[in-house]
């Protein structure tokens, strides 16, 4: 990295995570900040904002190899979030030199929590009771729901907001199996059972996704999983839509195998039409905000800064490229 004098430090799609304008300070020390508001008309709009980036910041715009190839300056990316690779061509990043860095852990009970209300809202009908009500209809028997006391919560990863979802589960009196890549005594917390992936999904009431992204999880619930799913049994996904067969996902609910669904993540964002989810009346859909509190965005930015921070010091933060 060059001397910080004249750095360029851009937001190519402006950030949840910066509340106010003061927030940017501490980079403004570092340089000049082109802080965008809103998002790129497309790839083009999003080169013109990148070019002549030495830093960028990025929230959910896609710099695949081409966007990366149009920018000669660029040396250092932070991804505002946990799935970069959802986002960003790192083996391309790595080739060119350029530094990938992401956020982990800033927002694991902000997620845990959505993921929480999301089966709760599955679970009484929320949802749908609310609509029916804004609608003038007044249907309380239509709205027969479940305890989710002495139910079965699988929960597929157990990294900080797999854990934090246990903790949670177990507060409201749920039975918990747990499944992960990397098993330990450490993961058996909160009266977790860790079983196999195909356990996990034939003996839980409700299956609640909280995995990273990667080749490794890609497709990883599989239709064979999805139909080993108990009758009536509910799926939420606060994690990566591509970790899933969603259209295996939506047959079973079209079928009526699944009594619910719950997404808060999308193949895209925003998803193009038609998109089969909102043909359901029992799929619970929100925008990809599981992250988004003031919290979680506050640590989100604390930790983006602190590893460009560290890697000006010649320090390696949260570093995901092969790059010195």
């Amino acid at each position: 990295m060059p001397s910080t004098s004249g750095l360029r430090i851009v937001f190519p799609e402006g950030a949840g995570c910066v509340q106010k304008d003061e927030d940017l300070g501490p980079l403004r020390r570092i340089g000049p900040v082109d802080f965008h508001r809103g998002p790129p008309r497309d790839k083009a709009d999003l080169v013109a904002r990148l070019r002549g980036a030495d830093v960028v910041f990025l929230d959910y715009s896609v710099m695949d190899a081409e966007v990366l190839r149009a920018c000669p300056r660029l040396k250092f990316i932070c991804f505002l979030g946990i799935g970069y690779r959802s986002c960003i061509d790192v083996d391309e990043a790595t080739r060119q030199g350029i530094v990938v860095t992401y956020t982990p852990d800033y927002g694991a009970t902000s997620v845990a929590e959505h993921a929480l209300g999301m089966i709760l809202a599955l679970c009484r009908h929320i949802g749908a009771a609310v609509l029916s009500v804004r609608d003038g209809r007044w249907e309380p028997g239509r709205f027969q729901g479940i305890e989710l006391r002495d139910k079965v919560l699988g929960i597929v990863g157990l990294g900080p907001i797999g854990m934090e979802t246990a903790r949670l589960g177990a507060g409201i009196g749920m039975r918990l199996l747990g499944w992960t890549r990397r098993p330990s005594a450490e993961r058996a917390r909160h009266g977790l059972s860790l079983v196999s992936l195909p356990d996990l999904f034939a003996r839980s009431d409700v299956v609640t996704l909280h995995l990273s992204y990667g080749p490794e999880t890609h497709g990883l619930v599989s239709r064979d999983l999805l139909e080993r799913m108990k009758s009536g049994a509910y799926f939420v996904n606060t994690a990566r839509a591509r970790i899933v067969d969603t259209i295996a996902l939506a047959e079973l609910l079209r079928t009526g195998r699944l009594a619910g669904v719950a997404l808060d993540v999308h193949e895209d964002e925003p998803p193009r039409e038609p998109y089969v989810f909102r043909e359901f009346p029992n799929a619970l859909l929100t925008p990809h905000i599981g992250y988004n509190t003031r919290e979680a965005g506050a640590n989100m930015l604390r930790i983006a800064i602190a590893t460009l921070e560290a890697h000006l010091r010649g320090e390696k933060l949260h570093v995901v490229t092969a790059v010195a």
